[in-house]
């Protein structure tokens, strides 16, 4: 994952779309630190939002795990003038100058949402049968995720489901004292979604998927050091962020914590 601090990295054009629920949200063309372009969807953070960071680290892990996910991620400060070029902002953002945006490249999938309902729900069902799904509901519980749903996460071309939006990860330790989210989990649309048997299964996919998770904590844990340090100019504020981040996950990736979080045995 990239991180820059060059505002350089984002160029306009015809990439720039309209804005989503975020005011910021857009695309544009992101320029890697090899000269690359990448299609990106580009979201800004308020200062002290933890947005940014929170979508960081969780890139960072589903990296380290392989799970599906968009192939370019990046950290940049979003030039806010020029962003009003193209976009309607509200008053909130005309004392800006700048502001640290959280960027992936875009995803050629779709939701698996349907304007005919009875559609939509074959869809599901086949998306909650798929192990894919499966490795996301462990990766959100694993990450606490407390957003996920059918509406965030895209089925590719190639028949697998790629996550989008991994904001509200670490919820207990970044987001509970300031922001209170009605907690959706795919494990929670599985089990009204799926037959008995197929939710007993679909459990057990995701147990079966947690067992990586380990492994993947100790590849992912330096790269999140090293993106608190980066994002705290203060050391000790930092030293002490990155130990209670990899603490709370690595607690969390043993082979045990999941079974037992599903009351089953591993």
């Amino acid at each position: 994952m990239e991180i820059t601090g060059v505002s350089g990295s984002l160029r306009d054009g015809n990439q720039q779309g309209k804005a989503g629920q975020n005011l910021t949200c857009h695309q544009a063309l992101v320029v890697d630190s090899e000269g690359r372009e990448h299609k990106c969807f580009v979201k800004a953070a308020p200062n002290g939002n933890p947005m940014p960071f929170t979508e960081a680290v969780g890139w960072l892990v589903a990296d380290a795990l392989d799970l599906p996910r968009p192939r370019f991620a990046a950290l940049i400060l979003l030039p806010i003038p020029k962003l009003r070029q193209h976009l309607k902002l509200d008053q909130h953002w005309l004392s800006y100058t700048h502001a640290l945006a959280f960027c992936t490249s875009t995803v050629d999938g779709k939701h698996v949402a349907s304007r005919w309902q009875w559609l939509a729900q074959l869809r599901k069902a086949q998306a909650f049968r798929h192990p894919d799904v499966a490795r996301i509901a462990a990766f959100d519980l694993w990450v606490e995720n407390r957003d996920r749903h059918t509406g965030n996460f895209l089925r590719t071309r190639t028949g697998s489901y790629v996550p989008i939006d991994n904001e509200y990860i670490l919820y207990s330790l970044v987001w509970a004292a300031s922001v209170v989210v009605a907690h959706n989990s795919l494990r929670q649309e599985a089990r009204a979604i799926l037959t008995a048997a197929g939710f007993s299964k679909f459990e057990s996919e995701m147990i079966v998927a947690s067992k990586l998770h380990g492994a993947a904590m100790q590849k992912a844990a330096p790269d999140v050091q090293r993106l608190v340090s980066v994002m705290h100019a203060d050391e000790a504020e930092g030293v002490s962020v990155a130990t209670a981040v990899l603490q709370f996950l690595g607690s969390r990736s043993h082979v045990d914590w999941l079974p037992n979080e599903l009351g089953q045995l591993a």
